[in-house]
């Protein structure tokens, strides 16, 4: 995972940490640490805070390099997996008639 993540240094990247994910810049990956900084939203006051952090490697569970993303949270992606899903299948089916 270490040389993984040494190869997206100054990349954006989506990191799962624990049960989070965490749309990331790694800034550095030092003996066994992450240090990545992150933007988060607040939806009253609309403002961004960028945030650094850094955590062990063996926190880290998954990476996503992929960027645009419908949710990270898993109901709300699989309800839009399911509608595309629904849409596919009724566009084929009427293909098929």
């Amino acid at each position: 995972m270490k040389s993984i993540l040494q190869s997206y240094v100054e990349k954006e990247i989506w990191l799962l940490i624990r049960d989070k994910w965490y749309f990331a810049t790694i800034i550095g990956v030092v003996d066994d640490l992450l240090w990545f900084k992150h933007r988060t939203h607040n939806k009253e006051t609309e403002e961004d805070t960028l945030w650094e952090m850094v955590v062990k490697i063996s926190e880290v569970i998954a990476i996503d390099k992929v960027v645009s993303m419908m949710s990270r949270k898993p109901d709300v992606f699989m309800s839009r997996l399911l509608e595309t899903d629904n849409t596919t299948n009724n566009h084929q089916q009427e293909h098929e008639k």
